[in-house]
């Protein structure tokens, strides 16, 4: 899910400064895409300088206060809608892009094929979308803690679940569309609930006691990656707990997964101390670790590589954190979205290019 701060107001010499600033910084690094981008890649970002960013597969999203917008791998603009979604929450797949606003009811998938609109009784409280454009959309539900519904991309449910027991947080459906688990809070812990699309039993439950846990993803092998504030549980699509990765008192800054692995950005309570990417396998075994100096403000995973967005400067690896590129001066860069092709493109003073490492 989405972490988004608001900024506080500034004094009219500060915002002057600060608008300097940022325009002599996009400069900057808007020169030096330009000596590593070959691709002739280009995206038309009118109206969306200042939008909300999300990577898409090899494609991205950008919602701006009055508009929503998907665009492919080459920049291309795949669907565009005039939709306003105040405090906006995105979910987003190669291709989809779900943009809704918490407790709000209606959800917007973008496509190719164009803007659908899903009402949603109850008030959307989370939402996810798989590859296939099948979303879970959590909400209120009358006389119970809540539902999940399972959409298919034209808007057609395909299955509804009520929630009777424990309070659900979260949901997401499986890379095949099949499976729908739900992230559930009790008075003893947290549950995840895995539900079959043409059952209403239940299939199975995994229970996590006296431990709260705040998210959980389907990884693309169908593994579910289930997080807490201490660290990481790795689960079978049955239920069954695979392993775990604890953060050895850090906390969670982001975190993101690619072709057989997880990526998990630690950072430490110490002031001065030093970020830590976490490589695992999708049953919660440690692969690689990298101290990173600096300020690290997120990474992204796609493929077989990895995306680390500085204060200062962006950062390439594979996925043995081999070291394959960095841009420098990147100070002011909006989103560094990696893809699968090697390449990432980032977004800095209302424009894009792709990294070539």
């Amino acid at each position: 899910m989405n972490r988004q701060g608001k900024a506080l107001g500034k004094l009219l010499i500060a915002l002057v400064v600060l608008a300097v600033v940022v325009l002599a910084v996009a400069g900057v690094v808007g020169s030096n895409l330009n000596k590593r981008d070959t691709s002739g890649y280009s995206a038309d970002l009118s109206g969306y300088e200042s939008a909300a960013f999300r990577p898409a597969g090899n494609g991205f999203a950008a919602v701006s206060d009055v508009s929503c917008r998907l665009y492919g791998i080459g920049g291309e603009v795949l669907c565009t809608a005039a939709r306003s979604y105040p405090d906006v929450q995105i979910a987003t797949a190669e291709g989809y892009a779900a943009v809704w606003s918490e407790g709000g009811t209606s959800l917007t998938l973008l496509q190719a094929d164009g803007p659908v609109d899903i009402s949603v009784v109850g008030g959307v409280t989370a939402a996810d979308v798989n590859g296939e454009g099948t979303l879970a959309v959590l909400a209120g539900e009358v006389g119970y803690k809540g539902s999940v519904s399972v959409v298919a991309p034209d808007g057609t449910a395909l299955y509804r679940v009520y929630v009777g027991s424990g309070y659900p947080l979260d949901a997401d459906v499986s890379p095949d569309s099949r499976s729908v688990a739900i992230l559930t809070m009790t008075a003893e812990g947290s549950s995840v609930l895995i539900y079959g699309v043409n059952s209403e039993e239940l299939a199975a439950e995994y229970r996590e006691e006296g431990r709260s846990c705040f998210e959980l993803e389907y990884l693309g092998d169908g593994r579910i990656l289930l997080l807490a504030s201490d660290g990481a549980v790795f689960l079978k699509n049955d239920g069954k707990r695979l392993g775990s990765l604890s953060f050895d008192g850090g906390y969670l800054k982001d975190y993101g997964w690619g072709d057989g692995f997880a990526a998990l950005l630690l950072g430490r309570y110490q002031a001065g101390s030093a970020s830590c990417v976490v490589l695992t396998d999708t049953a919660g075994t440690p692969l690689k670790s990298l101290d990173i100096e600096g300020e690290v403000q997120g990474l992204h995973a796609a493929g077989k590589y990895l995306a680390v967005r500085c204060s200062d400067r962006t950062l390439v690896y594979d996925s043995e954190l081999n070291e394959l590129g960095c841009l420098e001066s990147s100070v002011g860069v909006q989103a560094a979205m990696m893809r699968s092709t090697g390449s990432a493109v980032i977004i800095s003073g209302g424009e894009a290019a792709v990294f070539e490492p």
